[in-house]
């Protein structure tokens, strides 16, 4: 399973539990080359594990029969690239191993049957096993086939690399900026080094493709017209995303957009220090306009019915920009603004308001971070996150909270706001809070210390504790408790022909998350509309390769640094701060893939 058997001449020899390992290091001191260990049932009650060797001009076979009771020890202490072929054998025969170096449960990639396993059954015939995709590709709510563009990458390819990403993400250069990366969480280096900078390499796909093709639009074919209209309501990730899937079917794509721009709450609500507005436009009409879909800025859609009479179907992606309340007395005084306003005033409108010296922001998540380190750029000295839990269970990215700290943010952990006094300066009494139990978000409720808190003086408070959608009741699609619009697991709404997706369905959650909605709805519009919709993310064993990489030798490799301005040079300016990797760091950074999706 790790590298392409290629000797002719085998030999089969015996060993015991107790001499394993002596076997394994006296191998390993001969440089012999581990290529796998394959697993057959020969009793009720015991198992045979064949270990695979390469040396030199053959191949050598190790056997021993061991109960299934009893653990195995792990040879990973020799040969770490073992633990692959031990986590499977685990998964698929219930033995266990001891002393594993590295536990990361086994995950590959996924096919419905794999006909080439190395792993036997008793009788000798294939069982059905289910594989799964890599872990990286699992944990991203889109679904991008990650190590084959890593693999482009490598390779110097960034336009297969950009178009690879684009299949089921159709906006690589955003994502590169302003993805959480859920993926790096799931790398298997991950748990014991430093995950792939997988943001990263996707950005260096985006921007290597811009600079050998002169900008981001590709000239491409789409299925043939099928004469079919399609309405998306909604222009941020989920809208333009299920326009482009549209318009590649051959479906006609008129989309409509209240604001003046495009970009939904990536226009209004991620600082330009982190995504320019000219990559964000750029890259979002490339997409509209590969596919030919129609784009009307400016118009605000709330009643379905007089619309959809000249569509066939309609998909509403109208995100959710209502701020939550503060829920404290004197939020409305004047120099309290939300986050929204705030946000927009600045990255749309490019407006510098005066805060004054000394600004609050409250909240946890990466919106308070946002307004946080965007007040700091315009000049505040003196900016401060109030957050009523610790900052272990603050939901803003890691990466974000420490940007925020090395630009000077001070943060106040275990304190609530209960009441904003109006003046000049305001001031707000904080309760001290203490961690209690968990509540339904896995995170320890915040309890109120009786007696204890502290009022704070203010020029400007930035109330940023989350927001939620407002659906027009005219549109006349069913609603959740939450207000938000309610839909099945396909995304359709209660009303005929229409879909829906992104904020509006599931509250704010990220922008890769709302292309995954943007993909998934445009696959069963399409087969409304008489199409066969898109095809699903399966491990194709036509893409994988056999494993060219010793993980031995990449244990070592050190990860890519995210190049960044220095605090004090980004604070002063809205530009954007986070660099491309450079060329050769790239294609170093992909070459320390393990190569998850190996070929059999």
């Amino acid at each position: 399973m790790i590298y392409e058997i290629t000797k002719d001449i085998t030999y089969d020899r015996d060993m015991t539990p107790e001499t394993l390992l002596p076997i394994m290091e006296d191998l390993k001191s001969k440089g012999a080359r581990f290529l796998t260990i394959s697993v057959k049932d020969v009793s009720e009650t015991d198992v045979e594990l064949m270990y695979h060797y390469e040396i030199e001009d053959h191949v050598e076979n190790f056997h021993m029969v061991v109960p299934k009771d009893k653990p195995i020890q792990s040879i990973t202490g020799v040969y770490i690239a073992a633990f692959i072929a031990e986590n499977e054998a685990q998964d698929l025969f219930k033995v266990t191993f001891k002393d594993l170096a590295v536990d990361l449960g086994g995950k590959m990639l996924k096919d419905d049957i794999s006909p080439s396993t190395l792993l036997k059954s008793a009788t000798g015939s294939q069982p059905p096993i289910m594989r799964k995709l890599g872990k990286c590709r699992e944990e991203c709510p889109a679904m991008v086939n990650i190590p084959k563009y890593i693999r482009e990458v490598e390779t110097g390819d960034p336009t297969a690399a950009y178009n690879t990403i684009l299949d089921r993400a159709p906006i690589p250069a955003i994502l590169g900026r302003v993805c959480f990366a859920p993926c790096q969480e799931g790398c298997r280096q991950e748990q014991e080094t430093k995950p792939i900078q997988i943001r990263l390499l996707k950005r260096s796909a985006a921007d290597g493709f811009k600079e050998l093709n002169g900008g981001l639009k590709r000239e491409i074919t789409c299925k043939a017209a099928t004469g079919k209209k399609v309405a998306v309501i909604g222009g941020g990730p989920a809208g333009v995303g299920a326009a482009y899937h549209l318009g590649l079917l051959g479906h006609k794509v008129t989309l409509y957009e209240r604001a003046n721009t495009l970009g939904g709450a990536m226009a209004w609500g991620i600082p330009k220090y982190r995504l320019p507005k000219d990559v964000m436009n750029e890259e979002l009409m490339a997409r509209l306009d590969e596919v030919g879909a129609e784009v009307k800025l400016g118009v605000e859609v709330e009643d379905l019915d007089e619309l959809m009479d000249g569509y066939d179907a309609g998909f509403l992606a109208i995100g959710a920009d209502k701020c939550n309340s503060l829920r404290c007395e004197g939020e409305d005084s004047e120099g309290v603004l939300n986050f929204i306003d705030f946000l927009t005033a600045v990255n749309v409108r490019d407006e510098t308001p005066d805060l004054g010296n000394k600004v609050i922001v409250i909240g946890g998540g990466n919106s308070a971070m946002d307004a946080a380190r965007t007040a700091k750029r315009l000049g505040v000295e003196d900016v401060t996150v109030f957050y009523r839990r610790t900052q272990q269970e603050m939901p803003a990215s890691l990466h974000e909270v420490q940007g925020a700290m090395e630009e000077g943010i001070n943060f106040d952990f275990l304190s609530t706001q209960m009441k904003i006094t109006p003046g000049k300066p305001l001031k707000v009494y904080f309760q001290a809070m203490v961690p209690g139990e968990p509540d339904e978000s896995g995170r320890r409720r915040p309890v109120p210390v009786e007696g204890v808190g502290s009022t704070v003086e203010a020029d400007t408070i930035i109330s940023a504790i989350g927001y939620n959608v407002v659906v027009p009741a005219s549109m006349g699609v069913e609603v959740d408790r939450r207000g938000r619009i309610a839909a099945s697991e396909t995304l359709k709404t209660n009303r005929d022909k229409i879909w829906a997706g992104g904020d509006a369905v599931f509250g704010p959650t990220s922008v890769i998350a709302s292309l995954r909605d943007a993909r998934i709805a445009a696959s069963e519009i399409d087969k409304y509309l008489g199409g066969e919709g898109l095809d699903e993310a399966v491990a194709d064993l036509s893409e994988f390769v056999t494993r060219q990489v010793d993980i031995d030798d990449l244990m070592g490799l050190p990860q890519a640094n995210i190049p960044e301005l220095f605090p004090d040079e980004r604070v002063t300016s809205f530009i954007e701060f986070e660099q491309c990797l450079a060329k050769d760091l790239a294609v170093t950074e992909a070459s320390r893939c393990w190569r998850c999706d190996w070929n059999e």
